[in-house]
């Protein structure tokens, strides 16, 4: 007999330590990712589960995971008024009675699961009247084992109660007290669930994006998978320019275009230096390497006179579509201004590396495109980028944003217009 008796105390304490590792210790995890699949890094996180919030920052590909997290509270966190006694007999054999007492009103719901997280019984939701009550669970046919009662008041208290059902112990009398209802073995394949209120995603770029309506918990892990923030400009996602789709991204109050401009005839650099791009009435491009497949990847290079189209006007269309301009030397510093002068911002994820490291929290989506330099040589691809504002410095210089490869700072400096550099546009 005390072989018995030490053998189930045993598996109950085993079995209880199997379902807290199970059921308490929750994992959330998932994906953020703007429209064009891209991560989103560096963002604020707030999961809401009642009554608790949860914090955690999403990487550098997006992702994130929040970790033990649960809404099951142990006995003694109700308010004053409520109370839920624990189980008795316990162990039982196959009915045992729980009591509770509301202050007011209340709605209640009952569940009860093995250590699977597996509902076994008809769930119970419905609401109760002030005073106390009483509630036998009978698990009539089930096997000995541990089970918990998972008991939700009114949405907002939680509790679990640990239950011990063994052939052989205490019955309850079906004659003792009253019973207000009484729940059944259920054939049902649901699980202990852990309901999300919601989740919140947060930063200086993005603003404040709520997702509502997310999946529960069920047992101890939840992928939510990718959730998608819409970064681009109100009612234009896309802009269709010279047979080319370039998608939009809004930085703070800019619209600006995420990719390169990629427009006009290659021409080949030659070394005998000067400008090279004339006007001629063509649009004119450089490809770096004079190779075209740069182009499509990383757009053209472009001297500052055919970008601007050879006028001298700040915020001129210049190449860029209708409706769109190259941004002037202010609009740059805006820009510099809205990702807290952090040019990792404003690089894609995998350009740069060390203190230099690109993470796109603005979704601006650089390149290292690198540069042509005004005496014929092409420099600095997957090292730097350069685009060109349309502010003059002088009659022979004008300014422009720079990003490096090592270093998180933004150049706002000023080069000679016989250079080729990148040109991203800007929305009137």
């Amino acid at each position: 007999m005390k072989k018995i008796l030490s053998f189930l105390a045993i598996v109950i304490i085993t079995s209880f330590m199997f379902f807290i590792s199970n059921i308490y210790p929750q994992v959330v995890t998932g994906k953020l990712i703007e429209e064009n699949n891209n991560g989103l890094a560096e963002v604020s996180l707030e999961l809401y589960i009642s009554p608790n919030v949860y914090n955690t920052n999403s990487l550098s590909d997006g992702s994130f995971s929040f970790n033990l997290v649960t809404s099951i509270e142990e006995e003694g966190q109700l308010p004053s008024g409520y109370s839920i006694t624990n189980n008795f007999p316990n162990p039982f054999n196959p009915k045992t009675r729980i009591g509770i007492t509301l202050p007011t009103e209340g709605k209640v719901r009952i569940g009860v699961y093995n250590i699977l997280g597996q509902r076994v019984i008809d769930e119970i939701d419905r609401n109760f009247s002030a005073g106390t009550h009483s509630l036998d669970i009978e698990l009539e046919g089930l096997a000995s084992g541990v089970y918990i009662a998972h008991i939700s008041i009114d949405e907002k208290y939680n509790l679990v109660k640990k239950m011990m059902l063994i052939y052989a112990s205490q019955h309850l009398s079906s004659t003792a007290g009253t019973f207000n209802n009484q729940l059944h073995k259920s054939n049902s394949n649901s699980f202990l669930l852990t309901e999300i209120d919601s989740l919140v995603a947060t930063s200086l770029i993005i603003g404040r994006k709520t997702f509502t309506e997310l999946p529960g918990i069920v047992g101890d892990t939840l992928d939510l998978g990718e959730l998608t923030i819409e970064r681009y400009c109100p009612g234009l996602p896309t802009v269709l320019y010279e047979g080319k789709t370039y998608n939009t991204v809004l930085i703070g109050t800019q619209c600006w275009l995420q990719q390169n401009l990629d427009v006009g005839t290659m021409i080949n650099s030659t070394s005998s230096g000067g400008f090279q791009q004339t006007n001629n009435g063509i649009l004119e491009k450089y490809c770096y390497e004079n190779n075209p497949a740069n182009c499509e990847t990383y757009g053209g290079l472009y001297e500052w006179p055919e970008a601007m189209q050879y006028s001298t006007t700040p915020g001129v269309q210049g190449i860029c579509p209708p409706g769109w301009h190259i941004p002037t030397l202010a609009e740059f510093q805006t820009l510099s201004t809205s990702v807290g002068g952090d040019g990792n911002a404003l690089r894609a994820v995998g350009q740069g590396t060390g203190g230099g490291a690109g993470t796109n929290t603005s979704g601006f989506s650089a390149l290292f495109a690198g540069y042509h330099y005004y005496y014929g040589t092409f420099s600095d691809l997957g090292l730097s980028t350069f685009f060109w504002s349309s502010t003059e410095y002088d009659a022979t210089h004008a300014y422009f944003l720079g990003l490096g490869y090592s270093n998180s700072g933004i150049l706002l400096y000023d080069f000679n217009k016989e250079g080729g550099f990148s040109v991203r546009c800007l929305k009137d």
